[in-house]
Order: structure tokens, then sequence, then C-alpha cells
């Protein structure tokens, strides 16, 4: 499992899809789980 807290779901995109490739093709090595991407809002009052 992997938290990861970005300013936006572009500015996660920015950052995750240069090293996708790489990082998708490293998963089996710690899981035979399949990848589940969730993307939430984070709201304060």
């Amino acid at each position: 499992m992997c938290h990861l807290f970005c300013e936006s779901v572009q500015a996660f995109q920015a950052g995750f899809a240069p090293h996708a490739q790489q990082l998708m093709a490293d998963m089996p090595n710690y899981t035979d789980q399949a990848p589940v991407l969730q993307i939430s809002e984070v709201v304060t009052a």
C-alpha cells in the first residue's frame, strides 16, 4: 500500500507518468495483487 498526497490530479499525473512504466514493471517483485489506483479529494473545514 502506498499513499501519496498531491496538490491536484494533474500534479500526480505529471509526477507519475514519466516513471509509470518502471514502477508498474517493478510491482510484481513485491506482490501478486493487481494494482488499484484510487484518487480522492481531501476536504478540510
